[in-house]
């Protein structure tokens, strides 16, 4: 990773926040609903759920070969649709084309199968481009909570080879090391309003199968940073744009913290900004604002160009 990204994030970790622009990027446009596009729904890309293992492509209409961002749905592993991604209008205006993806929630299936539908879906992008009209070469991943999980999950595991490797990944306020979630909220002195993680009862413990505070090993084992310890040294990862919010109560801003330090003592990290956004929660304040999601199609148009 160049000196210039290395110094740029320890900067922005130390600096606590870093303000969020006025108006969107340069050459991003927000306003009226984006192009027409063409939409290939109810993909089936695995057949081990018929309503979990399907995706929705949208490919902006006149644009040769876009490239694509797969989207990745929160809801804490439990709840959650493919339905109404994520900036999909400003995606398409930007000439990205979006993969909007289901996968089995934690009561069809306990981690790995989440992994597993990942990695199936991403290999049906990765396969399908030249049918549907999107250019499979230029793939990103993108997803908030469980779904920011899920996109570093992807960022990391599909680099070991490159040729699945993705051009870029976005994390939004993700869970990141679900042994140490209870903890890292008590650090910033908050209180967690989903409730302790070590319970049985929480999201992160139905993900695994069991509770997170008596099987740390199991549900470390979920971790996207465990993922990145059992990357090949040659390894090289995709540019990271991570995003949380300072007054998240859900999980706490710690969590990115520690996909950041991660990323940052790995050798074969290329790209790294990270973003903690004021007076921001989960998904609320300034996420909720288009410059917030406009500054994701700035960085994936930049990361997807040619």
């Amino acid at each position: 990773m160049s000196s210039r990204y290395l110094i740029a994030a320890i900067a922005m970790m130390f600096a606590g926040v870093v303000q969020a622009q006025d108006g969107p990027p340069p050459g991003v446009a927000a306003g009226p609903p984006g192009p027409d596009y063409v939409l290939h729904d109810d993909l089936a890309y695995a057949d081990r759920s018929a309503d979990r293992n399907i995706m929705d492509i949208y490919v902006p209409d006149g644009v040769e070969n876009p490239p694509i961002v797969v989207f990745i749905h929160g809801g804490g592993f439990m709840v959650g649709d493919k339905s109404d991604p994520d900036g999909l209008d400003m995606f398409l205006r930007a000439g990205i084309a979006v993969a909007s993806i289901n996968y089995r929630l934690s009561d069809q299936a306990v981690w790995p199968g989440q992994y597993d539908d990942l990695q199936d879906a991403f290999a049906y992008v990765r396969a399908n481009g030249d049918a549907l009209g999107y250019d499979e070469m230029r793939i990103a991943s993108f997803g908030a909570s469980a779904g920011g999980h899920l996109s570093a999950v992807a960022g990391i595991s599909l680099a070991a080879d490159p040729a699945t490797a993705l051009r870029a990944s976005v994390v939004w306020f993700p869970p990141i090391l679900f042994s140490q979630m209870d903890a890292d909220m008590a650090a910033i002195g908050m209180t967690a309003k989903m409730g302790p993680t070590d319970d049985a009862d929480s999201a992160e413990s139905r993900l695994i199968g069991a509770p997170v505070g008596e099987n740390p090993d199991l549900a470390d084992a979920a971790s996207p940073l465990t993922m990145l310890a059992a990357l090949p040294a040659e390894a090289v990862l995709p540019p990271f744009l991570i995003m949380h919010g300072s007054d998240d109560t859900n999980i706490s801003r710690v969590q990115s913290g520690r996909l950041v330090a991660a990323l940052l003592a790995r050798p074969g990290t290329r790209e790294l900004e990270y973003r903690l956004l004021p007076d921001s929660g989960h998904g609320t304040g300034q996420f909720k604002r288009l410059d917030a999601l406009a500054e994701v199609v700035a960085f994936l148009r930049e990361k997807l160009a040619e």
